[in-house]
């Protein structure tokens, strides 16, 4: 099969994208063997790099007119790989192997919901919309990431939560497996892709950079967390408004038929 000069481009990135994440567990193996919390670290910040090159292959393919269906299923490889396989193993060497069979399940667990959240998103996803139907799965592996690296790193104690999570680790895999649910639910996160850019929003995206600029890991975990939530309570706000609603119509058709039958 002969490829155009052009398409190598973005494929590049893709092929990167894998290599980071094959980088993250031979790292976070590192860090198994060696007790060595940095190697630990420097496989988190692989898979986010690696969610970097995630996004650019698109976005490339787009600007230089290389889009294709080869594309688009190498994506998808890529990102089970950098976003389910690598983030899993990294989880396990991390904390579950301490916890035997429960840290195999729910280790696996990540990656086979993750495939199941990229499969639903390939089949129904024909033109771009506000929001995605589950969180993603780059959103997943990041937040695992980073979660890992502020309780290694960060001397900020957040009323003793982060050392509570170093003293019970088991956390971890309650959050993982929460997160691993997320992604196969049907709450909706907001994309972005459409936001129509203004002063406001501006300012708002300076102060997050200065954040960032200030307490990279910290601010990263901080903002993607907050996103997770959102999506959380406005699923929940939304149940409650359907429920509600439908109670009170529920009501006025008793009462429409008790006014009927006098």
């Amino acid at each position: 099969m002969k490829i155009s000069p052009r398409y190598i481009l973005p494929n590049l990135f893709t092929a990167g994208s894998i290599f980071l994440g094959v980088m993250a567990i031979f790292m976070a193996h590192k860090g198994l063997v060696q007790a060595d919390s940095k190697a630990f670290t420097t496989a988190c910040w692989y898979i986010l790099f690696s969610m970097v090159l995630d996004g650019l292959d698109g976005r490339v393919a787009r600007l230089t007119n290389t889009a294709s269906k080869f594309g688009v299923e190498f994506d998808s490889l890529a990102d089970i790989v950098a976003f389910g396989v690598a983030p899993a193993v990294l989880l396990y060497f991390y904390v579950g192997h301490d916890y035997g069979r429960y840290g195999v399940a729910i280790s696996g667990l990540f990656v086979v919901l993750g495939a199941i959240r990229l499969a639903r998103f390939n089949i129904t996803t024909n033109v771009e919309t506000n929001s995605f139907i589950g969180l993603p799965i780059p959103s997943a592996a990041a937040i695992v990431c980073l979660w890992i690296i502020v309780v290694e790193h960060q001397k900020v104690s957040f009323f003793g939560w982060i050392e509570f999570l170093r003293t019970n680790t088991y956390v971890f895999l309650i959050f993982a497996f929460f997160i691993a649910i997320l992604m196969v639910s049907n709450i909706r996160y907001p994309s972005f892709k459409k936001v129509q850019w203004n002063l406001k929003y501006f300012i708002v995206l300076l102060i997050a950079l200065a954040f960032v600029i200030a307490q990279p890991s910290l601010a990263l975990c901080v903002l993607l967390s907050a996103y997770i939530i959102y999506g959380v309570i406005r699923w929940i706000f939304i149940v409650l408004f359907r429920i509600t609603m439908k109670k009170k119509d529920i009501e006025e058709i008793k009462g429409d038929n008790g006014e009927r039958k006098e």
